[in-house]
């Protein structure tokens, strides 16, 4: 859950930095705007990755076996 949420927000921040990039900027903030947005696609990959991992995990984790109830012999 924590690395979707991760996942959306480095997706919304991304999406910033990407439409920063289609607006006139000064040259010193320009470096500043690339660097977000790559490192907000490298986030986002890195998220995506745990979350597939996480969900993998899941559903490989071991379910409690149905042990039949032992009642004493009368």
């Amino acid at each position: 859950m924590v690395a979707a949420l991760i996942g959306v927000l480095s997706l919304i921040s991304g999406g910033y930095c990407f439409w920063l990039m289609n607006v006139p900027l000064s040259y010193r903030w320009v470096p500043v705007v690339v660097t977000g947005f790559l490192l907000a696609i490298f986030v986002f990959i890195i998220s995506l990755v745990t979350s597939i991992v996480a969900l993998v995990r899941l559903r490989r984790s071991p379910r409690a076996p149905n042990i039949p109830q032992i009642r004493p012999t009368i």
